[in-house]
C-alpha cells in the first residue's frame, strides 16, 4: 500500500498497472496531498510507501523515524497555468493580480505546490500581496489544474508535469520559480510488513527502463 502525491496519479497509476500485469502483485494507492499523506503517517504509521512531490516530505519522515529508505524518481518545477491561448493574456505573477483574474493556490500545510510556492513567493516578496487574492485554495494540485481546465479559475501556480498532462493548459514560467525544481521521491516505510516486496516497487518506479521511462512520457 503506497502514499502518493495527488499530482503524480496519472504516471503512478500506469506504472502501478504496468508492474501488477508483470509482477502480479496488487498495489493499493491513497492520493491525497503530500503534507495531508505525511500528517496521516505520522498519527497512524502504517502502509508500505511514501511518494511526496517534493523530497523534503520524504525527510522529514526519515527523521522522525517512519521512513527507512528513500529513492528519487523525477523532477518538477512550479509555473504559473493558464487556459490553452492565455485569454487573460497573463505574463507572470504581477498578472495575476490584475483586477477580474481569478486564480487559485494549493494549501501550504496540505499540498507540496502550495509549500514550495509560499517559500519561494515569501522570499521574492509577493506573498502577502498574493495570498489574499486568491480566488480558491485547493488541497492538492489537481484540484487546481481541473478548476482552470473547466474555467472556474483563470489561473493557478501548479507543477509543470501536472500541466503537460492536461492538453487544455498552457505554462507561463515567471522567473522567480527558476531554479527551484524539487525531486519527486519515493521512501519505504518502517511501518511496512512486506520491506522487500516495497523496496522492489520503488525501485520498479525509479527504473531507467520502467518506471522512469513513464514519469518521462508525462513530463
Amino acid at each position: 500500500m503506497m502514499y502518493c502525491a495527488a499530482g503524480l496519479k496519472p504516471p503512478v497509476e500506469a506504472i502501478r498497472k504496468q508492474y501488477e500485469a508483470e509482477y502480479g502483485v496488487s498495489v493499493q494507492i491513497n492520493y491525497e496531498g503530500s503534507g495531508t499523506l505525511l500528517s496521516k503517517i505520522k498519527v497512524a504509521p502504517q502502509g508500505d510507501l511514501f511518494l511526496a512531490a517534493d523530497e523534503s516530505y520524504v525527510t522529514l519522515a526519515q527523521e522522525r523515524g517512519l521512513v527507512e529508505e528513500e529513492i528519487p524518481l523525477a523532477s518538477m518545477q512550479p509555473v504559473i497555468a493558464v487556459s490553452r491561448g492565455n485569454p487573460r493574456q497573463i505574463a507572470g505573477l504581477t498578472g495575476l493580480m490584475t483586477d477580474g483574474v481569478h486564480f487559485g493556490l494549493a494549501n501550504p500545510e496540505a499540498a507540496a505546490i502550495g509549500k514550495i510556492t509560499r517559500q519561494v513567493l515569501v522570499q521574492s516578496g509577493h506573498w502577502n500581496k498574493l495570498y489574499p487574492k486568491a480566488k480558491v485554495l485547493k488541497p492538492t494540485v489537481s484540484d487546481l489544474a481541473n478548476d482552470i481546465k473547466l474555467q472556474t479559475i483563470d489561473a493557478a501556480i501548479i507543477w509543470d508535469a501536472v500541466a503537460n498532462q492536461y492538453p487544455e493548459l498552457e505554462i507561463i514560467r515567471a522567473p522567480e520559480f527558476e531554479n527551484q525544481a524539487r525531486n519527486v521521491t519515493v521512501g519505504v516505510l518502517n511501518s511496512s510488513s512486506q520491506p522487500t516486496a516495497s523496496l522492489h516497487f520503488a525501485r520498479y518506479l525509479s527504473a531507467r527502463d520502467r518506471g522512469s521511462q513513464v514519469f518521462e512520457q508525462f513530463g
